[in-house]
């Protein structure tokens, strides 16, 4: 599913890796911030675990996961908007349809989504595209366990591998302000004590988190002007002498 900092480009090279340190001994694989499950559907395993703060999201995910339940094949700007203006009248997984399908750059709500096709005069549906994407990846959700719930919510699990992908530091994409990276930070480190913990970012600490694999990738910085940048994707481990 299209989602704001979806892993999607490069799961290819990095699901394999995360695979790597799944074994006959992983109670669970957890993905704390699952997003559009672009990486979590991928991963081969038997008990796997998504969540997000987001309840619409994860309504929208759970819904999805039934083949039987229908989709529909756009969404209009009329509806984008009568949706965006009254939540509460409507399912919450069709508020997260809306919200993520019909968006600009997969943003929650983040205006209605417009583009052109390659010749710059015909006019895209990409909501219809984004629903068609979901559709196709719907098959790829089954078994996982999805709940709206924060990552500092998992404090009990032990011997899992937990992947997060959080919101990145000091970029535009997100608003950042309000997630407290120092706590996620401790969280990563205390959690590392039963369990492996990995981290998708540009940057972390240094002194507290090891690079276990980067890879080097272009990123959209003005979807409209279609102005890119190269940015180096890493995952992160915490350090061993950090480990109590």
């Amino acid at each position: 599913m299209k989602y704001l900092g979806s892993k999607n480009l490069i799961a290819k090279d990095l699901a394999p890796v995360i695979q790597r340190y799944i074994n006959k001994d992983t109670t669970f694989y957890i993905e704390p911030f699952v997003g559009g499950t672009n990486m979590i559907d991928k991963i081969e395993f038997d008990r796997k675990v998504g969540s997000d703060i987001n309840p619409y999201l994860i309504a929208l995910l759970q819904y999805a996961q039934n083949i039987d339940n229908l989709l529909p094949e756009s969404i209009s700007e009329g509806e984008y908007n009568a949706v965006k203006t009254n939540r509460s009248a409507y399912d919450e997984w069709y508020v997260g349809l809306v919200g993520f399908c019909a968006t600009f750059s997969a943003k929650f709500f983040g205006g209605y989504a417009r583009g052109f096709k390659n010749d710059g005069v015909t006019p895209r549906d990409i909501p219809a595209e984004s629903i068609r994407n979901l559709s196709k990846q719907r098959q790829n959700l089954a078994g996982i366990s999805f709940a709206s719930k924060s990552f500092s919510d998992y404090n009990d699990v032990k011997g899992a591998v937990i992947y997060c992908d959080p919101p990145y530091r000091d970029t535009t994409k997100y608003k950042t302000d309000a997630f407290d990276y120092d706590a996620f930070y401790d969280w990563c480190v205390k959690m590392s004590e039963h369990n492996t913990v990995l981290i998708s970012e540009y940057n972390m600490p240094s002194d507290r988190f090891d690079v276990v694999w980067e890879k080097e990738h272009s990123v959209n910085l003005d979807a409209k002007r279609g102005a890119k940048s190269t940015r180096i994707e890493r995952l992160y481990t915490v350090r061993k002498d950090e480990q109590r």
